[in-house]
């Protein structure tokens, strides 16, 4: 039966717990291990990033699997990339990819060029759906799925297309129809609720509810997608609830909600989507 593999971002473990003193590195991988991931997601461009000699033997002996996301706007940015997974014996890169224009099959080009890197070291790249990236237009990004090689998947962040598109609250055929193509090209799912003029909300507040029920549906119809084109490789959702300035705060700079906690929420709602969609 396909596995659901939760991970979770280390940079979303940053400014925790919520209005206490910040968890070590240790006590962050450990509540990680505990709340019941599969692996951490550890996010080069975070402000707390870990050397990878710090945080792999702590993921060796908690027995969690490791992820590496990376902003790349060159080759050498890539081989930093691979160069921390190989250290922390990760499989995949989830790619940021900072490199702009119009041209598709210039782009698609080099893309391939650092999926191959990824590739040539036993290594999967997913190209992220991110703003100011390449993939910052949902429009442009379908248009520029035509052109890469078919092996090259999207890691989806939906909260993305939704805040800076402004996405209608109302289901909009246009849109649906974009995600849909989204959803059907991607490898993993990440996870946070957006709203039209905030890229991350917290959970059970007002503004959020309807955008709640839209994301958990969208999660559903990505799982269904990814179970019948890799029924035997397990399906992967990252739990990435960033702190400032991702997190809204208070007029003294205190976030507002408790991530953590929303985190686990998030866990079991990605597990609810996954039931969905497998028809249990």
């Amino acid at each position: 039966m396909t596995e659901l593999q939760l991970y979770q971002s280390m940079w979303a473990m940053e400014d925790l717990p919520w209005r206490g003193t910040p968890w070590t590195l240790s006590e962050q991988v450990t509540r990680i291990a505990e709340a019941g991931y599969a692996g951490v997601g550890v996010d080069l461009g975070a402000r707390q990033t870990p050397a990878a000699t710090d945080i792999a033997p702590m993921l060796a002996a908690h027995g969690l699997r490791g992820c590496v996301l990376v902003f790349a706007s060159s080759d050498d940015d890539m081989r930093e990339a691979i160069g921390y997974a190989r250290t922390i014996d990760a499989d995949w890169i989830i790619c940021c990819a900072r490199v702009f224009g119009f041209d598709v099959p210039r782009l698609a080009d080099l893309l391939g060029t650092w999926s191959q890197m990824c590739a040539d070291a036993g290594i999967e790249m997913q190209l992220e759906t991110h703003r100011n990236t390449v993939t910052n237009d949902l429009r442009f990004t379908c248009m520029l799925l035509e052109g890469l090689d078919e092996s090259i998947e999207l890691a989806a962040d939906l909260s993305h297309y939704v805040c800076a598109h402004e996405i209608p609250e109302a289901p909009d055929p246009d849109y649906d129809s974009l995600v849909a193509t989204v959803l059907d090209r991607s490898g993993s799912l990440q996870g946070r609720i957006a709203t039209r003029a905030q890229i991350q909300v917290p959970l059970g507040h007002p503004m959020a509810q309807p955008w709640e029920a839209r994301f958990r549906d969208w999660w559903a119809t990505g799982f269904a997608s990814l179970l019948r084109r890799h029924p035997d490789r397990p399906v992967r959702f990252v739990t990435e609830l960033g702190t400032t300035p991702y997190a809204i705060t208070d007029a003294h700079g205190v976030q507002v909600s408790d991530r953590w906690a929303e985190s686990t929420t998030l866990m079991d709602w990605a597990a609810a989507a996954f039931d969905s969609a497998r028809g249990t």
